[in-house]
């Protein structure tokens, strides 16, 4: 319906819908008057909650009219239609005659007031960001009638919210009318509630964390599981009772607002029982950053912005310095910011004390005192450096360079590190985080109380292409192949230059779609031969195109659709399984530590290492895009590629899907694991001739007898043929080499296949690989049902083609048991 038509609204308002997503809009105390009416413009959607994904209760009829029962907030009007009450879009709403609802529409960015409801139409004026407007004629499904400045016109809803609000004086009830949605403050939760596990009364959900302790401004990921261990994506709500403490959002990311104490609750709206998790907010205050780049003029009906005021610039001949003394460790830097507006040059009175760059950057070389000089015109500033001896302090990274908009992960293993950017409008910084915010230069000190050490980021401008991918993944000759991009919204075009043997087609983004602060871009081609074509994507501001590393991609074509024919060719991971990855891993859109392994995580479950830079705060496009790019480009795919064909297997699209799955969520690493590389390679075609054995392994110890007791005779290479002379012992076989040398080897490092040298997946020994595939449930030595199910899935998706998760529902015979807990089967 149409309330899923048209949702583009700025990051602002959608940060604003997601923290009321889960909470009650209170309703009014008094039944609404017949004059509280509002009617639908066109068949609409009537729904449980003021969102798009929640369950739909009926559709209004076009004309229907309906009673208004509070304000709306952030698009979404709570009504009542005959016996039903929900929500539903305001975009779709109109007020008729004798109604005393009032209409009004926020701007969302700057945006034309137009003589009518098409681009082609003459502007009247701007209508500013964050103005609201009296709203005349909201009938048309894409273009809202307002009146500003004098003028009276049509304006893009794309750039507008519809406020619908009820006469002043109109009250509302001290309780919320549905108890299911009431949020409890500390006295409210009982232990049983504050304490439950999934062994209690309800074995439903268990939350990361009971008790949280956060300072003014920090976040915390409250994860929520099932009482198998497995994330729960959807059917729980977050509701805080106290958002002057924190605020949540619908994914659980707690964001510390003010001090205090307060509790968040977890509703399961399967069995309507609730969790909770105290959380404790201090009176310090974290330094902020901005998670995106602030948005910017609408790129599909640009406007001129308004000239405002410029700040505020000292005077050419005045001169001041960030500081006017500080003591800097041995072996630091330390930056002097001049607030000038002209030029200025530096120096040290003691160079070998503390040398300075003509950035004003401060070198502390020994110990001892050095005047820093800063001379602008006939101005000058000082600064007093003393230079101490100090203890180390570890940091990984002397130096950085980053992009303006991401994040660069530092880190430091010296406990009670305190960290600081010397230029915060250059980056800032966050627990080893650090957020580029412009070009610059900005020194990160990782200080303690004793020592201290830096690093000197430079900040490069925001990338002309944030991510780029194509789509399908995987595609075949001639099918229709998007080309999509995603930018910051300053940009006015996107292209993309595929690279078709020696010459270059030029594909124009043919739309553009707001997500976030970002857009989406896509223009579509086709190829006509099976290969990998480079993608290079530009885009355009300020009439100049440009590109970097981050729109490079590429397209990746085949012959045929066909998943079942095994042969020996590189392949790409499909959509199908890339979408099933991002199932399994869930979208967290802000950096988090996972629960299991504590690794920096973000969007798809993209790990984050110590030295990488990434957008924080992403968008699920971006998040998807991240995923797709981490798949193909992050040695995923490669390793797959490689694992088979350097060992001359064949093997087929789904049977490559399903090692991808495997290895992005345990690493590559698991292809090159004795156990599960013997049973991959067990796969000779018996068909095809009589069956040879070979060694599958490097350095692999022949030995005199069946146990690792016994005498080494040699180590032997990958690929070395044995004969076997006795599989008694089903642990070690007794084998002979050609030179006649009879000993004992590992069962684990020998393989079979035919004569002709020929592997080949379809014939794989099917009980061997289920044994050693799902063995892989384990994390830190402990057995989880979510990886095990996960498991299970991917031997379905390898054995039957079946890309849909199944948690645990098993649909196909994968037969298998745990030896550490035989309790662990399928």
């Amino acid at each position: 319906m149409h309330d899923l038509i048209r949702r583009h609204k700025t990051a602002v308002s959608l940060c604003l819908l997601f923290t009321i997503l889960f909470s009650s809009f209170p309703m009014r105390s008094s039944a609404a008057a017949a004059a509280h009416t509002v009617t639908a413009t066109a068949p609409l959607n009537l729904r449980t909650e003021a969102s798009s994904s929640s369950t739909v209760i009926r559709s209004l009829r076009e004309g229907e009219v309906v009673t208004l029962l509070e304000d709306s907030r952030d698009g979404w009007a709570h009504v009542k239609a005959g016996a039903d009450t929900g929500y539903a879009s305001t975009d779709y709403l109109e007020v008729p005659s004798g109604s005393d609802v009032k209409m009004t529409a926020t701007a969302t960015e700057y945006v034309f007031l137009r003589t009518g409801r098409s681009t082609s139409y003459n502007i009247l004026t701007t209508i500013p960001l964050g103005e609201t407007v009296p709203v005349s004629d909201n009938s048309d499904e894409y273009w809202a009638g307002v009146t500003y400045g004098g003028y009276t016109g049509y304006s893009s809803k794309i750039y507008l919210i519809v406020n619908l609000s009820l006469p002043a004086g109109t009250t509302t009830p001290t309780e919320p009318s549905d108890p299911s949605h009431r949020t409890a403050s500390f006295a409210d939760l009982p232990d049983s509630v504050l304490n439950r596990t999934s062994s209690d009364d309800y074995p439903g959900l268990i939350l990361s964390a009971s008790s949280v302790s956060l300072d003014i401004n920090e976040t915390f990921i409250l994860t929520v599981m099932n009482a198998d261990g497995v994330p729960v994506a959807g059917g729980v709500r977050f509701a805080s009772s106290d958002q002057s403490v924190v605020t949540v959002t619908n994914y659980g990311l707690i964001s510390a607002v003010g001090s205090g104490k307060t509790a968040v609750t977890v509703t399961d709206a399967v069995s309507g029982s609730q969790y909770a998790c105290r959380v404790t907010v201090s009176d310090r205050v974290v330094p902020t950053e901005p998670a995106t780049q602030p948005p910017t003029e609408p790129v599909t009906d640009p406007v001129t912005e308004p000239p405002t005021e410029p700040a505020t610039q000292p005077p050419a001949n005045t001169l001041a310095l960030s500081a006017t003394e500080a003591t800097v460790y041995a072996g630091c830097s330390y930056q002097l910011v001049a607030d000038t507006t002209a030029s200025v040059t530096w120096s040290s009175s003691a160079s070998s004390v503390a040398s300075v760059s003509s950035e004003g950057i401060v070198t502390a070389q020994s110990a001892g005192t050095a005047v820093i000089t800063a001379k602008a015109g006939t101005k000058s500033a000082t600064c007093r450096i003393t230079v101490k001896a100090g203890e180390s302090v570890s940091l990984s990274h002397s130096t950085a360079t980053v992009t303006a908009g991401k994040t660069f992960l530092a880190r430091s293993y010296t406990d009670g590190v305190t960290w600081s950017s010397g230029n915060t409008s250059v980056a800032t910084v966050n627990n080893g985080y650090i957020f580029a915010k412009s070009e610059g230069k900005a020194v990160i000190t990782a200080a303690t109380d004793k020592g201290a050490s830096t690093m000197l980021v430079t900040v490069t401008a925001a990338a002309p292409i944030r991510f780029a991918y194509t789509s399908p993944n995987c595609a075949v000759k001639n099918q229709t192949v998007t080309l999509i991009a995603i930018t910051d919204q300053k940009r006015t075009a996107v292209r993309f230059n595929v690279t078709v043997g020696s010459s270059t087609l030029t594909v124009n983004a043919t739309s553009s779609a707001k997500e976030g602060s970002t857009l989406v871009w896509k223009g579509t081609t086709t190829f006509a031969k099976a290969g990998t074509y480079k993608v290079a994507a530009y885009s355009q501001l300020n009439g100049k195109w440009t590109t970097c590393s981050d729109g490079s991609t590429t397209a990746f074509v085949s012959d045929t659709t066909d998943k079942t024919t095994t042969v020996c060719t590189n392949r790409r991971a499909s959509d199908e399984v890339i979408r099933l990855i991002a199932t399994f891993e869930g979208y967290i859109s802000s950096i988090y530590d996972d629960p299991i392994t504590g690794d920096p995580t973000v969007g798809y479950g993209r790990v984050i290492f110590s030295g990488q830079s990434f957008y924080n705060t992403m968008t699920k496009t971006e998040a998807f895009a991240y995923l797709v790019q981490t798949v193909n480009n992050d040695g995923y795919s490669s390793s797959v590629n490689s694992f088979f064909i350097d060992n001359s297997v064949k093997f087929n699209q789904q049977q490559f899907d399903a090692l991808v799955c495997l290895v992005y969520n345990t690493g590559s690493g698991v292809l090159w694991d004795t156990e599960l590389r013997s049973a991959l390679l067990d796969c000779y075609d018996g068909d095809s001739g009589s069956v040879t054995y070979y060694i599958n392994g490097s350095s692999v110890r022949i030995r005199k007898g069946p146990g690792t007791e016994h005498e080494i005779i040699r180590e032997l290479d990958y690929d070395t043929a044995v004969e076997i002379l006795s599989t008694e012992n089903s642990a070690w076989y007794q084998v002979k080499l050609e030179d006649g040398t009879e000993g004992y080897i590992s069962s684990d490092f020998i393989s079979r296949r035919s004569s002709d040298g020929s592997l080949d997946l379809n014939y794989v020994n099917r009980q061997n690989l289920i044994d050693k595939f799902c063995a892989y449930h384990h994390a830190g030595g402990t057995c989880y049902w979510g990886l095990l199910y996960r498991r299970v899935d991917e031997m379905e998706m390898f054995f039957y083609g079946d890309y849909e998760p199944c948690y645990g529902d098993y649909q196909y015979p994968i037969s298998y048991t745990c030896k550490r807990n035989p309790s662990y089967h399928t």
